[in-house]
């Protein structure tokens, strides 16, 4: 194996968008980054938090979005190793988390083949950051649903993925499903689960652009939702994660408790330190 000369890489989750989701950790390790490889859809708020003197490289990966334009994963890799064999303080910076279907895997495997010192961050991943902003449980015992399943929805030929849909259909009003990169298929896993018997009244949920200002959130079920994204064009202002499940339907449940009244949302606000 390559030894690296005194360099370092860590692989570090960006969280869904909000900088205010950023672990300490992350920031941490931003701020002390010489060279920071940064996919194409970090917020320019987290991208902010780099210090000026640090070399930010855009390596154009769409968190997932399998029609961008970036560079090929084996380029990022030789970044990599070029910039950590220069002695430098790398920072691979991802959307969400990096084991969630962020390639993290795989950039840690050649890393390590390499010997470069690597540590990995979490984040939050996406489907975590959509469901506490719409304040949208993954579990709940009321709801009958203890258990979750997080599922790529399309395969890298831009298909439906190879998945055990009977299976799924017949497990979907007990758990929560979510898809990332499911917009573009959104109508085939639909009729894949109705082709299976999956009630047509299950609910589903759509959030795009989880945690940043632009969010917007689409609510329906396995019938309907297809044509009201359609209707709202969804997906055309950021990344969407998919939501199959009975709690895809407990923002409404809320809005039914606060018995017409407006739902207040606490926000914490910054304030000027002691």
């Amino acid at each position: 194996a390559d030894a690296a000369r005194g360099g370092s890489v860590a692989l570090v989750g960006a969280g869904p968008g909000d900088p205010e989701l950023l672990t300490l950790r992350a920031l941490r390790r931003l701020e002390a980054a010489e060279v920071v490889l940064h996919d194409n859809l970090i917020s320019e708020d987290v991208l902010g938090l780099i210090p000026a003197s640090a070399e930010l490289v855009n390596v154009g990966k769409r968190c997932g979005d399998p029609k961008d334009r970036g560079l090929q994963q084996r380029e990022i890799h030789e970044l990599l190793l070029a910039h950590s064999r220069r002695g430098r303080r790398v920072v691979r910076l991802k959307c969400g988390d990096p084991f969630v279907f962020g390639r993290g895997g795989e950039e840690l495997e050649f890393l390590v083949k390499h010997g470069v010192p690597t540590e990995v961050v979490p984040g939050v991943t996406s489907a975590v950051g959509a469901a506490a902003s719409f304040q949208m449980p993954l579990t709940h015992r009321d709801f009958g649903v203890n258990s979750m399943r997080f599922l790529v929805g399309q395969s890298q030929a831009r298909k439906l993925p190879d998945l055990d849909w009977k299976e799924l259909a017949q497990s979907c009003n007990k758990q929560t499903s979510v898809f990332y990169m499911g917009m573009k298929t959104l109508g085939s896993i639909c009729g894949r689960l109705l082709e299976n018997q999956a009630s047509p009244e299950t609910p589903m949920a759509l959030v795009e652009s989880a945690t940043l200002p632009t969010e917007r959130r689409l609510v329906g079920t396995i019938k309907s939702l297809p044509e009201l994204a359609r209707q709202s064009d969804f997906g055309e202002g950021g990344p969407v994660i998919v939501f199959l499940g009975p709690t895809a339907a407990f923002p409404e449940h809320l809005d039914e408790l606060s018995e017409g009244r407006p739902r207040k949302r606490a926000r914490a606000e910054p304030t000027d330190a002691c």
